[in-house]
């Protein structure tokens, strides 16, 4: 059988060497080939692009600021500052962790460890510089990646996150944890 399949294999490679390899005179005869035309204004039937006027820093400082309220409004709100740290909120109320990292370079933030009396109720992300981020062809940046978690009973617990590539074996390029009590509402 092995002698067999190599004979067949052996043919069908002089076949295609034979199909695609020079005649008998030794010469292939690919013809004239003439390069496409290429028009002169290269611009045509394209709108002419014009760049976005950019944000002054004042206009960037100024939404900045407006985000990190949104983000701020109605939940406890935990950032990079409270690494470490110990929290407290009444069940019932959503904590919110959000953090800095560069999703467009594959970098995100997971939750590796986290207390039953917390609940995983959403997660989003947002540009840390949203006048600029948000033009039209503005790609890349630093993003913050927030994590809000539904306080369901009481108890005192760590929360843990990591920062990584999820397709990289090597150990997280960063680490936060906050210790979390939830009290009884009174």
């Amino acid at each position: 059988m092995r002698k067999s399949i190599g004979l067949a294999v052996s043919a069908a490679a002089v076949l295609g060497l034979a199909a695609c390899g020079a005649g008998e005179g030794g010469e292939i005869d690919a013809g004239t080939i003439d390069p496409p035309s290429v028009s002169d204004d290269v611009t045509d039937g394209y709108e002419e692009l014009e760049m976005p006027q950019a944000p002054t820093e004042e206009e960037q400082a100024a939404a900045a600021k407006a985000a990190q309220q949104e983000a701020e409004a109605g939940v406890f709100y935990v950032g990079e500052d409270k690494a470490g740290t110990e929290v407290t909120l009444p069940a019932g109320e959503t904590l919110r962790i959000e953090l800095e990292t560069v999703p467009t370079a594959g970098y995100i933030w997971q939750i590796v460890e986290k207390p039953d009396f917390l609940e995983l109720t959403g997660e989003r992300s947002r540009g840390t510089n949203p006048a600029m981020q948000s033009l039209p062809g503005f790609t890349g940046g630093n993003h913050y990646m927030s994590f809000d978690l539904k306080a369901l009973s009481e108890g005192t617990g760590v929360v843990k996150l990591t920062e990584g590539r999820s397709w990289e074996a090597a150990a997280p390029e960063g680490t936060f944890e906050v210790t979390v009590s939830v009290t009884r509402v009174e």
